[in-house]
């Protein structure tokens, strides 16, 4: 595994000392925040800061916005349309609206019409796009906002700094032939690297990680691995760890390609068949399954979301830390490598009539813009992220993993790598040598999980942040990968940036319930719900009390799943859910009331027959009790059997709003209005609204 005392940085430090020797920039714009990237978190982060109105630069590398989305990543990759929140849910209703006007009688936009409105691929919700038609969408949401300036065709090359401060970076114009040209420096308070290599943490001296840890108690699937996903070992599940696994830490990453999109034309003598195979060409390295039905309109598909056969290993951690004249080298292989695959189907793959589409990246061969890079380098930060950050069972309870209080952002989609080390022939072993090496496809052990805004601030350096190149293992970040879930980041990063300027704070001193506060103000998911929309009249409540620990515990059994789960995609449908109608039970309230007040833990003994130790309420009744029997006026009531002495609480009946209010004036020790005087039984949705009220 690299560092940054690696051969690597050392050959990226050279380059930017020759840099700074050469030449300087003509001259310096000043921003309040200059990000680099028109990722999709490069686009959230800037229309975060550009809304809080700060001053932005925004830099892409590419003639348009968007990342991978416009150059070949043409879906969400969710596995729920709940978990995209903010900016990202901004861009798909855009999509979906788009698709439902413009492109309204596109047979394939009628069909899905009629689907599952939470089915993936349904491009009647704008879950999956033309690429021209996400660079258009993610243009237009910067362009409405006036504090916003872009600049396309850039590429960062050094950074300035003051101290362990980063104040401004320099950049270089870079042509569709990959040609540097002109310098300029943009110098900003805050900077934000939205970049998939991170490529200012090396220009900057910031501590990173590339390739693979070693494993580790905390992290069971890192390293050296194979595993059961693609070649079947009978008696064994996919996610099974096959023998040959050492376990080891290396320098690899796992596999790049260009994420081709293909368009079907319905006939072989198309314009778009490739005629002569590409240089270095080898059929043995492909595979196809012909499966070609469109799944997004003008009968257009993502050739590698139906197959993995595009991919390529080896030259992952070269193009992380590349120069810019390597990396030109190296989109010229990845090229002819996918040129060759699309030869390949055309061919020997039997569908002569696939061809790249005719209206998509028409001034770069129809090929993207973009290498699709699935992981770069990753900062030493305040908070790491590890596999048992996301764990449903080393450190979660099984459904979920585990609660972080500081969350800034969720994810939901599984531990996911794409090989590490490609197989050499198409009837590989299962393990060992000549075998796919780094597959995970973890989908049974990742839960919804959360990340902390540490995992973006670098350990000593100011002034920076890295909603894409995160504080993570490599493990972690094979499920953080996903846009939405960098969108989300990116979109707290300018969130961050712009409260750090309000406040003249550093952002490593900022107050995590600052981000969080008016990341929920923008509809922002932060613990992950399936039936809370944004504008339910509870979300903010419930969202502050589920980071406190009010409302998701360690017992599943609060999920209470509706009825008999026929598999765990089923099972997980039913249960990450909050039933905001659902009548509020006293056992429920009372970890509410507790947890969200902050109230300190009172159990002097265990006083109710029907709240054993082992329920998960019993601590949060007690304390109920304690508290109430050691005031003036007691709050907390219940059924007590004189004759034998016993004492009920009924965790599971239903509490009335004059009982709720009775116990929060008693445990706020004043007398609060009441919201409904009668003995209705109160919903858990309006439990939370009234809790969410004295909230510290």
């Amino acid at each position: 595994m690299y560092s940054m005392q690696s051969r690597g940085f050392f050959f990226v430090s050279l380059i930017y000392l020759v840099v700074q020797l050469m030449t300087k920039a003509d001259a310096v714009s000043t921003y309040d925040v200059v990000v680099i990237g028109g990722t999709p978190a490069g686009v959230a982060a800037s229309i975060a800061a550009g809304r809080a109105g700060k001053s932005v630069i925004l830099i892409e590398q590419s003639p348009v916005l968007g990342g991978v989305h416009s150059s070949g990543v043409i879906r969400l990759d969710d596995l729920y349309v709940e978990s995209n929140s903010g900016v990202m849910d901004e861009f798909r209703q855009r999509v979906k609206a788009y698709h439902r006007t413009e492109l309204a009688e596109d047979p394939l936009v009628k069909a899905h019409l009629t689907r599952d409105p939470r089915s993936p691929w349904n491009v009647a919700e704008g879950r999956a796009w033309e690429p021209h038609t996400a660079a258009r969408i993610y243009a237009e949401m910067v362009a409405e906002i006036g504090t916003i300036t872009t600049r396309f065709n850039e590429v960062a090359v050094a950074v300035e700094m003051k101290g362990n401060r980063v104040t401004s970076v320099i950049t270089q114009d870079r042509d569709n032939q990959g040609r540097l040209g002109k310098r300029q420096a943009y110098s900003g308070k805050v900077i934000i690297d939205a970049t998939y290599e991170a490529d200012l943490a090396a220009f900057a001296n910031v501590p990173y990680r590339i390739g693979r840890e070693a494993r580790s108690e905390a992290e069971p699937h890192a390293g050296r691995i194979y595993t059961n996903f693609f070649r079947g070992v009978s008696g064994t599940l996919k996610a099974t760890i096959l023998p040959d696994s050492t376990g080891e830490a290396d320098d690899r990453s796992q596999a790049f390609t260009y994420r081709l999109t293909g368009k079907d034309y319905g006939r072989a003598d198309h314009p778009y068949r490739i005629k002569e195979p590409p240089p270095n060409y080898d059929s043995a390295k492909y595979r196809w399954h012909s499966n070609t039905k469109p799944i997004i309109p003008n009968r257009k598909f993502d050739l590698l979301g139906i197959n993995w056969g595009g991919d390529m290993t080896g030259y992952g951690t070269r193009w992380v830390l590349a120069d810019w004249e390597e990396r030109l080298e190296i989109e010229r292989i990845f090229r002819n490598y996918d040129l060759g695959w699309l030869y390949y189907i055309q061919t020997e793959g039997g569908s002569p009539n696939i061809g790249l589409p005719d209206d998509e990246f028409t001034d770069n061969n129809n090929v993207p813009y973009r290498l699709y890079v699935r992981q770069g380098r990753r900062i030493h930060g305040r908070y790491t992220l590890n596999e048992s950050d996301i764990h449903k069972d080393l450190r979660g309870n099984g459904l979920r993993g585990p609660l972080n209080s500081e969350s800034v952002a969720i994810g939901v989609y599984g531990i996911d790598s794409h090989n590490v080390q490609a197989p050499t022939t198409r009837n590989e072993p299962r393990s060992g040598e000549g075998a796919a090496e780094g597959t995970l496809h973890l989908f049974d052990v990742t839960g919804p999980y959360q990340i902390p805004y540490g995992v973006m601030v670098p350990e000593r350096h100011k002034g920076i942040l890295f909603p894409v190149g995160i504080s993570s293992t490599h493990v972690a970040m094979c499920t953080v990968r996903m846009e939405p879930v960098w969108c989300a980041l990116g979109q707290a990063a300018g969130v961050a940036a712009a409260l750090a300027i309000d406040h003249d704070i550093e952002l490593a001193d900022l107050p995590v319930k600052q981000i969080q506060d008016e990341l929920l103000k923008q509809g922002c998911v932060l613990f992950f719900y399936t039936d809370l929309p944004r504008d339910a009249p509870a979300f903010e409540a419930v969202q502050k009390l589920s980071l406190l620990g009010a409302i998701a515990n360690d017992n599943p059994d609060r999920f209470r799943v509706d009825g008999p789960a026929a598999s765990l995609s089923d099972l997980n449908k039913k249960a990450y859910r909050f039933r905001p109608n659902d009548s509020v039970t006293m056992g429920e309230f009372a970890r509410m009331a507790v947890k969200g007040l902050q109230v300190p833990l009172s159990i002097t003994a265990s006083h109710f027959r029907d709240v054993p130790r082992g329920h998960f309420a019993f601590k949060f009744i007690e304390t109920l009790y304690d508290y109430s029997t050691q005031s003036k006026a007691p709050f907390f009531e219940f059924e007590l059997n004189k004759n034998i002495k016993i004492a009920f609480a009924h965790p599971n009946k239903s509490v009335s709003s004059k009982q709720a209010i009775k116990i929060l004036s008693g445990l706020l020790k004043r007398n609060i209005q009441e919201i409904d005087k009668t003995n209705k039984a109160l919903t858990r949705g309006q439990a939370a609204q009234l809790i969410g009220q004295f909230l510290h």
